[in-house]
């Protein structure tokens, strides 16, 4: 078999041109994708009108109103092939696929591990024999071919280049549908984290706080809540990096929800048992979800909220009684349960509260440690964070102590001023804009404009470690350890052992203009040669990544592309009759934009080759 890529012993000083990045001009469409746990909204904007972001609406719907609605829930129902607003109350569709990506060991946290949903949704797939890359798939073929549509409708989308943008974390598959080649040419993907894309649709709307000097981003959906602070590196320009590492729970609105149903079967008894599939799904999405749920602020009106389930919902005495309703309520009423009204709804709510605020807390404490100061901001966003009682709460406990002594009082919590369900979408949108036009020689005016107010994150922090196994010289190594290293002569007789080379190590700031490079050499002879020049991406969640490749690091993708030259031009090396040759002349770079991109240069000439990229699923 051919050797492992031998390490160079310094990273190469300056990247080439070519591996620095390509300036591309040009008109496109930028459309920002929320891929969430139990909601999806996309939005899009025309290259030529940047501050014009739409989101992508009319949903194929069985029920009319919900066609206007800015997202679409996560669900698909296997049997039928119906997805979102589609599936209808008689069906069992499979929910929390998303997370169903992440393999084991990535779920750090028993509490999602053990979540009923995510077990469910595991039940489903292997009663079908299916993947979950598979069925990511198809909810997201359903997902683009509508918004490609919808695109078609309002475009001529035939002639235009399409950036995309998805909000998944890295070490999930490729998506599916989307990256296909057109006329115009390949519709690229870039992968955005969640709460940056959220921050910077909030900054679009709004540039009234020049002064801060740090913030917190709290992305509160459906299944997790997401946190990430920032730190202002300059006004002018208008640029920010990743001050403490982001971090989730699963703290979303499906806590709400839980609650609710504890309530309903063990406080009013209900017997939700007893109802069928469509008569339990029609009553907690009008009375619950569309009603008592969203309009719940915390204030003293309404003092109650009235819910109808169907009626055999009732035990047979309360049926007799005439008992058809219940109240959230502070009084009795004739015909209904009595409950506690503001305090029972507001039991619910703290249920995702809590986790809220254990985030929000870690979060401000390590932006003390790293700046000596409190955070100025806490932006809110996500479907939750659109709730008015999260809002309330979390301003209420806030507002007083994120203000310094002097300073003049403020509000701390800011929301987008409207579509709050579509911030995160609308972010990757933005972030999309802003990487390609920064790279234009010339901005219209309204291009300008918009870069102006839009921060460019220049330094985040790697939350995993990113690396490749590699053969180094054992003479090289001051940590050599004959009980763990093992030994053997490549070609050219030198001594050398295997060796992780973290382009990234986990808690590092990187700058996202500054690539990361190193040069390899390669061996092989004429029966071992592969074809194609391969590359295999490890990467560990370990706080201090191992030396050598242990349980703690796991394959995330290969990088494949051709050689530059056919193998008998390799440099033919040691015993000539045993047949060995080396490629000398190979590097890898890693950019890191939130996410690793990689580039494989190739040859003497230094060339930029196009790359395959095959994530493990």
């Amino acid at each position: 078999m051919s050797s492992l890529p031998y390490r160079l012993r310094s990273s190469l000083a300056s990247p080439s041109p070519s591996i620095s990045g390509a300036v591309a001009g040009g008109k496109f469409v930028a459309v920002g994708i929320d891929f969430g746990t139990t909601y999806c909204g996309v939005s899009w904007a025309f290259s030529e009108s940047p501050g014009d972001i739409h989101e992508i609406t009319e949903w194929p719907s069985e029920f009319h109103l919900n066609a206007g609605e800015d997202q679409v829930p996560t669900q698909f129902d296997l049997a039928s092939g119906k997805w979102g607003y589609e599936v209808t109350p008689q069906m069992k569709p499979i929910k929390w696929f998303k997370l169903l990506l992440l393999k084991d060991q990535d779920i750090i946290r028993d509490e999602i591990r053990n979540s009923r949903p995510l077990k469910d949704a595991q039940q489903q797939i292997r009663a079908r024999g299916m993947t979950p890359t598979e069925v990511v798939g198809l909810y997201l073929k359903k997902l683009w071919a509508h918004t490609y549509k919808k695109l078609g409708e309002m475009l001529v989308i035939d002639n235009l280049p399409l950036r995309v943008a998805i909000t998944v974390p890295a070490i999930w598959p490729p998506i599916a549908g989307i990256t296909i080649d057109r006329d115009i040419g390949p519709t690229t993907l870039d992968l955005i984290q969640e709460p940056e894309a959220a921050g910077l649709s909030i900054f679009l709307d709004r540039r009234d706080f020049p002064e801060i000097q740090s913030f917190v981003v709290c992305d509160a959906g459906g299944g997790t809540v997401d946190v990430i602070s920032y730190t202002v590196k300059s006004l002018s320009p208008f640029r920010i990096g990743e001050c403490v590492n982001g971090d989730g729970k699963l703290s979303g609105a499906f806590k709400v929800d839980e609650a609710f149903a504890a309530y309903l079967k063990w406080e009013i008894k209900l017997k939700l048992d007893s109802l069928d599939t469509a008569e339990h799904n029609l009553f907690v999405t009008k009375d619950w979800e569309m009603g008592a749920k969203r309009s719940f602020t915390g204030n003293p009106q309404p003092p109650r909220f009235f819910l109808t389930p169907p009626t055999k919902a009732f035990g047979k005495i309360d049926r007799l009684r005439g008992k058809g309703s219940f109240s959230i309520s502070r009084q009795w009423l004739t015909k209904s349960f009595l409950v506690y009204g503001r305090e029972a709804m507001a039991g619910f709510f703290d249920q995702s509260l809590v986790g809220i605020r254990s985030l929000l807390t870690e979060q401000i404490k390590g932006v003390e440690v790293q700046t000596g100061r409190k955070p100025r901001k806490i932006l809110l966003v996500g479907g939750l964070g659109g709730s008015q009682y999260i809002y309330n709460q979390l301003d209420k406990e806030y507002d007083n102590s994120l203000t310094e002594p002097g300073m003049t009082k403020e509000k701390i919590i800011l929301r987008p001023f409207d579509k709050a369900w579509s911030a995160v979408a609308r972010g990757a949108v933005i972030r999309l804009l802003q990487d390609k036009m920064s790279m234009l020689s010339s901005l219209t005016p309204s291009q300008h404009r918009v870069i102006s107010r839009i921060p460019e994150v220049v330094t985040r922090k790697a939350r995993y470690s990113y690396g490749i196994q590699s053969e180094v010289a054992v003479a090289a190594l001051r940590d050599f350890d004959p009980a763990h290293d093992r030994v053997k002569r490549n070609p050219e007789k030198t001594e050398v052992t295997r060796r992780m080379d973290w382009y990234l190590k986990k808690g590092d700031e990187v700058s996202k203009k500054e690539p990361v490079l190193f040069g390899y050499h390669q061996y092989a002879t004429k029966q071992t040669a592969q074809s194609k020049c391969v590359f295999v991406i490890e990467y560990s969640q370990s706080d201090i990544p191992p030396k050598r490749k242990d349980e703690t690091v796991t394959e995330l993708c290969r990088i494949e592309c051709e050689w530059d030259k056919p193998f008998e031009q390799w440099k033919p090396v040691g015993n000539l009759a045993d047949g060995w040759r080396k490629f000398d002349e190979m590097s890898l770079a890693m950019r890191f934009g939130g996410q690793p991109k990689w580039t494989i240069q190739v040859g003497s000439k230094q060339a930029e080759h196009d790359v395959k990229v095959e994530y493990q699923s």
